[in-house]
C-alpha cells in the first residue's frame, strides 16, 4: 500500500488518542452486551442473522473484548505518536 508523505497508509483516517479511546470503550461496551446476551435464544438467532460468520454470541464476544484490548494496547504504546 502506498504511503503519503506524512507515513499514514493511503485510505486510511489517522485517530487522534481520544476518539480512539472512545473506540477502544465501544468495542468494549459490545462486548459487555454480547457476553449477557450469550445463551438467549433470540440473541443468538439475532447474531446468526446479523454476524453469520461468527459462531454465535460467546465467539462475537471474545472478538469483541480482543478487539478492544487490542486497541488499548496500541493506544499506550503509541499514545506518543497519536494526535492529541
Amino acid at each position: 500500500m502506498p504511503l503519503p508523505g506524512h507515513g499514514t497508509p493511503a485510505g486510511s483516517v489517522p485517530l487522534d488518542a481520544i476518539e480512539a479511546e472512545q473506540i477502544a470503550g465501544l468495542l468494549a461496551d459490545a462486548a459487555a452486551l454480547t457476553a449477557a446476551l450469550a445463551g438467549q435464544p433470540a440473541a443468538e438467532a439475532a447474531c446468526a442473522d446479523a454476524a453469520p460468520d461468527r459462531d454465535g454470541l460467546d465467539d462475537l464476544h471474545i472478538a469483541l473484548a480482543v478487539a478492544a484490548a487490542d486497541l488499548g494496547d496500541a493506544i499506550t504504546e503509541h499514545a506518543g505518536t497519536l494526535h492529541p
